[in-house]
């Protein structure tokens, strides 16, 4: 059945996602990219998408069935589409996307299909941040791996940069995460995304621990710490954190404030 649900996303036309206009309904969706962007230049002309998603109708509590008359799912896509117009190096006439709806059995299950079938979707697993809620304007919310590759979103400005990797670090854990991703379904595929996402790095900077005296930023590699706020246009004073005395190492994975956002989080209007 889920394979079913891909092919039927499959199955549907592309859609530029600069002339998507609103829609009734619930259901999966995905977005493909055919820009000109060098590191997701394999992905031209693919059915790989960058990124995967839902929407639910809404189930109510007591059994009631959900008002599929909404457009739950356009608005879904809209707000992405918002994110998208606010990187600075990316262009919404450079995106499609194919939607399905489905009824909200479906949907969940779907959604796992797609992002089986065409692992690691990008901005899904890997640029992770695209999709989640605003974490905020806390002084110590770091920079998302996505709002790393893509900044300009103006809920990011004053973020610090991102707490384990470089600007750098970050496009070629990608460029490594789409030869993962065109690779055929298997052993070999699994293995590869495995390995990948299990690697270990000397992180930039962390928040201080309970036992930190003065709660000031631990930094492990001052000089990647400083180049990179600088080139996001953050400044962090010396006074505000500190060069650790150890060195640690961490995997590449999402920070909390990175977690996809719920359907519980759209608007029912």
């Amino acid at each position: 059945m889920s394979e079913d649900l891909r092919r039927a996303l499959e199955a549907r036309p592309k859609v530029g996602l600069a002339d998507l206009r609103s829609f009734q309904g619930a259901g999966l969706y995905a977005l493909y990219y055919r820009g000109a962007f060098p590191i997701y230049a394999p992905l031209r002309g693919t059915n790989v998408p960058l990124y995967v998603g839902k929407a639910e109708a809404g189930n109510s509590s007591y059994g009631d069935p959900p008002n599929e008359r909404l457009p739950k799912l356009y608005k879904r896509i809209d707000k992405h589409r918002a994110s998208i117009k606010e990187a600075d190096n990316l262009s919404v006439a450079d995106f499609d996307v194919r939607y399905l709806l489905l009824d909200d059995v479906w949907i969940v299950l779907g959604e796992r299909a797609l992002l089986r079938a065409y692992s690691p979707v990008l901005w899904n697993t890997l640029l992770t941040g695209f999709g989640s809620n605003p974490a905020g304007r806390a002084r110590t919310n770091p920079r998302s791996y996505w709002d790393t590759m893509h900044p300009g979103r103006p809920r990011a400005a004053n973020y610090l940069c991102n707490r384990t990797l470089t600007r750098h670090e970050v496009n070629v854990r990608v460029e490594e995460g789409i030869d993962v991703s065109l690779m055929a379904p298997g052993a070999d595929r699994d293995g590869a995304l495995a390995a990948l996402r299990k690697r270990k790095y000397r992180p930039i900077w962390s928040l201080p621990g309970k036992r930190d005296e003065g709660k000031r930023l631990v930094v492990y590699r001052p000089d990647a710490f400083a180049e990179e706020n600088a080139a996001f246009g953050v400044s962090a004073d010396s006074e505000e954190w500190r060069e650790a005395d150890t060195s640690i190492s961490v995997a590449a994975e999402p920070d909390t404030n990175e977690l996809e956002e719920g359907d519980g989080d759209q608007d029912d209007g």
